[in-house]
């Protein structure tokens, strides 16, 4: 290592030139880097739901939907409207019922329009731009898939800038109190920045990183990395003390730390990558990128940092100054005097936390709050919709006892299928009712299909025992093909008629195209029930089973319900695993460190410790978290702030060597407070301004929780940890006898 600091600090000409290229090149990258909004991407592979999704897309294309609410529309002006939408580029269709409360109900008009295209497509993004352009000046309300990742991009570039310019301030001012120079704070900052930036640049690299990740990684990885700089600088500064002379300095201050600090970015990086092996792959995308940050950060520190700072040496001394030291000598006395009483009392409390965070409310969808779509549902009520893909060689018997036993659940207001739509056979009475027909014009072109199918077959139906039943879309083919071309026949209708007829042709083959692939039927069931929730996934399940019993054949359930009550099955598992791999490897991690079982035990215990009373809080206050802040809060806490533990724990070994117990925390602590301090503030404020600021739930949550928890971590660090420094003392210091003796 002394060879490597000589070369690092001789030619920290070069190494700077070298960054300079390597930022020009991440600036570069960061512009090619794809952004992935869609979470059910993240699936696991083996997910029905993503297999059924991966299916209606072969069997139906890319499909998304808008709901577009207009108050106070004239009569004429509610048609027209529909004519206007489907002139927009990639609009499928567009569904207006005038006489359906489901459509228009009281002042309101609500069009549901469907699109040709992923929700998080150019083209879906194009629809949503036109239909607010084109209508700005009306009172209208927005709402689906295609809303929800509109108003999540908009969200985040508007709010990342404020956002990051409020963290990056709130890190100086804890680095211009805890620093001894008024220059080191502007040194630290350079140094990460650039290693945000490379990490930021190495993302194109990548397929995709998600929006989460891209939003929060930054701030992120200058809050898990910024101590390694701070240990470094301050290692530097005690070197200085024997050797005025800035390079000699350097080298020997990066020979004696360079084992620290890669000890304590290890556990930190080993603690991101457990996040790899988690079934649902967004722990892929945060762990490797976050990962990769951190070791770029250690990257930086062990050879641009050296360079920099010998170059800035002569500003550092010019504007030293005295830093903020937090004197712990009274809070340590009274440790103390009670680390019985403590240690009993984080026991109590570990426990208590424990039995609590089994009744924490958990989400998987539900990312933020929608005001539009707020305000449609006021009106017309929540519409969660699932979608039933199953084969089309189902027995129709089969398909029709499934729908008749929906419609008869109470929470289902709708059951959309080809058998009951456009496949439903009619009578001629029945036929002109619902197409608003004259009843004698549809039982004359009734006669005249059966005259030309003498086939077919008399089918039973209410109140027209014996009539020929014939589907809607029988009906409309051979009008069109037989009738309309016929001089004779077309002469006895209107043209308005005509019209009426050639626009239900075009509807219908546009609804059986959403409704009969080439293998598959698509089924779609409309509930009243919110996103998620207990109710929602009892729901899903129920109609599961029920789907279990009645089919024969393959059959897949798509939506955002069923997505979430799928990761619900397997989440209690997931985060089973994910904890016991996060303990397993940091211990090992620490263990080599220390070469000490006790040691290595007490840190990870403390530290999961604050993850559970972490937990335990918000569950006390009764908010519903979202998944990926759970895990992300267990990983990463236990990686970032067990570092604290190790930096105390070290110290206190080495005073231990020539002082008595006592004496040798009262050391440890005075020499660790400062890092200790730099280094949870910084975090906890980065993620506390996030969870302040962002508008986006998943996201502020997140970064709230993690904030949440460094504090937790950093209160029972600076407490609990003397306490069980003292009590296991003699298991810690192993060799303290023979010391004395010898």
């Amino acid at each position: 290592m002394k060879k490597l600091a000589q070369i690092i600090v001789e030619k920290r000409n070069y190494i700077i030139i070298l960054y300079l290229l390597a930022i020009a090149a991440s600036v570069f990258g960061m512009f090619q880097t794809k952004v992935n909004y869609d979470m059910s991407q993240y699936l696991p592979t083996d997910s029905p739901t993503k297999e059924g999704m991966a299916v209606m897309s072969q069997e139906f294309g890319d499909l998304s939907g808008i709901t577009v609410m207009f108050r106070g529309l004239e009569t004429k002006r509610q048609n027209e409207i529909t004519s206007e939408l489907m002139q927009i580029p990639h609009v499928q269709s567009v569904v207006y019922l005038p006489n359906d409360e489901a459509y228009q109900k009281d002042s309101c008009s609500r069009y549901q329009v469907t699109i040709a295209a992923d929700p998080y497509s150019k083209e879906a993004a194009g629809v949503l731009e036109e239909i607010r352009e084109t209508y700005k000046g009306d009172d209208i309300s927005l709402s689906g898939a295609v809303c929800d990742s509109g108003l999540l991009v908009e969200t985040l570039e508007d709010e990342i800038p404020l956002i990051a310019l409020v963290a990056v301030l709130i890190i100086f001012a804890v680095l211009f109190l805890l620093c001894d120079s008024w220059a080191e704070p502007f040194l630290f900052m350079g140094c990460i920045g650039i290693a945000v930036l490379l990490n930021m640049g190495t993302n194109a690299l990548l397929p995709s990183v998600s929006f989460m990740t891209n939003a929060v990684g930054a701030l992120l990885q200058l809050g898990l990395s910024m101590d390694y700089s701070i240990m470094l600088m301050n290692r530097y500064m005690q070197e200085k003390k024997e050797d005025p002379e800035p390079k000699g300095a350097m080298k020997r201050a990066l020979a004696h730390s360079f084992g620290a600090i890669t000890g304590s970015s290890v556990t930190t990086i080993a603690g991101l990558l457990v996040l790899v092996c988690m079934s649902f792959r967004i722990g892929q995308d945060m762990g490797i990128v976050l990962a990769k940050g951190v070791f770029i950060s250690l990257l930086c520190i062990f050879t641009l940092l050296p360079g920099l700072a010998v170059k800035a040496d002569p500003l550092i001394c010019r504007t030293h100054k005295r830093s903020f030291h937090l004197n712990m000598n009274g809070i340590m006395k009274a440790v103390t005097k009670g680390r019985f009483v403590l240690a009993a009392l984080i026991l109590i409390v570990t426990v208590g936390a424990v039995l609590l965070k089994g009744d924490l409310g958990i989400s998987f969808i539900k990312m933020f709050e929608n005001e539009e779509q707020q305000q449609i549902e006021s009106v017309f009520g929540v519409e969660n919709q699932t979608v039933l893909l199953y084969e089309q060689n189902e027995e129709p018997e089969q398909v029709a006892s499934y729908i008749k036993w929906l419609e008869s659940q109470e929470n289902i207001s709708s059951v959309q299928d080809y058998s009951n739509t456009i496949g439903k056979p009619y009578t001629s009475a029945a036929l002109a009712e619902e197409m608003n027909l004259d009843p004698a014009q549809v039982q004359l072109l009734y006669q005249l299909y059966e005259y030309q199918n003498p086939s077919q077959e008399k089918e039973e139906a209410a109140g027209d025992s014996g009539q020929t039943a014939i589907t809607l879309e029988q009906f409309l083919t051979f009008v069109t093909e037989n009738i309309l071309t016929n001089e004779l026949y077309a002469s006895s209708m209107t043209e308005e008629q005509k019209k009426q007829l050639q626009d239900g042709q075009k509807q219908l083959a546009e609804s059986k195209a959403l409704m009969a692939g080439k293998r598959y039927n698509r089924m779609v069931i409309t509930a009243d029930y919110p996103v998620e929730g207990h109710e929602t996934f009892s729901y899903i399940k129920s109609i599961q089973k029920k789907a279990e019993q009645t089919f024969g054949g393959s059959y897949y359930f798509i939506g955002d319900s069923a997505m979430g009550y799928e990761m619900d099955q397997g989440f209690a598992k997931e985060l089973n695993f994910v904890t016991i791999l996060t303990i397993v490897t940091i211990l090992v991690v620490v263990l080599i460190t220390f070469r000490s079982l006790i040691g290595a035990s007490m840190l990870v215990v403390l530290i999961q410790s604050a993850v559970y009373i972490t937990t335990a809080i918000v569950c006390l206050q009764g908010i519903t978290v979202n998944y990926i802040a759970l895990i992300l809060v267990q990983c990463i806490l236990m990686g970032a702030t067990i570092d604290y533990g190790i930096l105390l724990l070290s110290n206190y070994r080495e005073a231990r060597t020539v002082n008595e117990p006592r004496p040798a925390l009262l050391q440890a602590m005075d020499r660790s407070i400062q890092t200790i301090l730099t280094s949870s503030l910084i975090l906890i404020g980065s993620c506390l301004t996030v969870g302040l600021m962002m508008s986006q739930k998943i996201i502020a949550q997140t970064c709230s929780f993690i904030a949440c928890g460094a504090f937790c971590a950093l209160l029972l660090v600076l407490f609990i940890l003397p306490a069980l420094l003292l009590l296991l003392d003699r298991f810690l210091i192993k060799k303290r006898k023979e010391n004395n003796h010898a």
